[in-house]
């Protein structure tokens, strides 16, 4: 049962007795900022007593009066604030019987077929290869798997995209800063932390040197071959930084619990 549509139709039959015409959509509750004002609220008499050249206060007297007559069980009791607010406080048993509900359905509780037959595509966190994984990151994996899970719980097919920036200047900037901290490049057995400080480290380098423009010239000249796949050596270099930061990233998303059905590149988009 859906409290708010409930309390609409009540609301409406309400008005109905009293010879009051209205637009459901009009009359819909929502939830108070402040839980003193009750768990459900309407500002029906107010916008009915504006059209009509009413008091809204006395309209939401009078509809008080017709609302109790037929108020559903699961409301304790219905108060009028300020100028014409309809407060609604629901019964503390409708509470403890959600309760009830919620052990009842175990895992399953909230789940439904509102979106059965639906496909909908969730596209989320978007890490950049050869570049940290970030608070940002963890931010937008956060969103995007709670909206994927919220689709998915009412019957929808959810596919999760994961677009990543695998080519660019920050790709360029990072092959060469490996190239100038060659010395310093992890072993291929080394730990993948390792590896991942070690790009990390090697991106910084580049990015300072760009930015202060040393190497400019150079960088934008790596930024093409990449773009290109002309330089064998480069590609190498390309291919072991991209690895490491996919697999990095991979060990992120299990510990976050989520995972992806499709992997967008924008190598592949160019």
């Amino acid at each position: 049962m859906m409290i708010s549509e409930e309390l609409t139709r009540t609301l409406n039959e309400a008005l109905a007795s009293l010879g009051i015409e209205a637009d459901p959509a009009e009359l819909v509750p929502e939830h108070p900022a402040e839980l003193a004002h009750g768990d459900f609220a309407s500002n029906a008499a107010m916008k009915l007593a504006h059209k009509q050249g009413g008091n809204p206060r006395e309209l939401a007297e009078t509809l008080v009066a017709a609302l109790e007559k037929s108020k559903p069980a699961f409301v304790e009791r219905i108060e009028i604030a300020g100028p014409g607010f309809i407060n609604f406080f629901l019964a503390r048993g409708f509470f403890a019987k959600s309760l009830d509900d919620i052990v009842a359905h175990g895992d399953q509780f909230g789940s439904n077929e509102t979106l059965e037959g639906k496909r909908v595509m969730v596209e989320y966190t978007d890490p950049n290869p050869f570049k940290e994984f970030h608070a940002g990151h963890v931010m937008a994996n956060s969103i995007g798997e709670a909206i994927a899970r919220l689709y998915e719980w009412q019957g929808a097919r959810v596919a999760r995209a994961n677009y990543q920036g695998d080519v660019g200047p920050h790709v360029a900037k990072a092959i060469w800063g490996m190239r100038q901290l060659v010395h310093k490049m992890p072993a291929d057995d080394a730990p993948l932390y390792d590896k991942v400080r070690f790009l990390g480290d090697a991106y910084v380098t580049g990015s300072a040197a760009y930015e202060e423009g040393s190497a400019k010239g150079e960088i934008d000249n790596i930024n093409t071959a990449i773009y290109e796949r002309s330089d064998e050596a480069l590609n190498e270099l390309y291919t072991w930084g991209r690895t490491v930061s996919l697999n990095h990233f991979e060990e992120i998303y299990k510990k976050l619990g989520t995972r992806f059905d499709y992997y967008f590149f924008e190598s592949q988009v160019f």
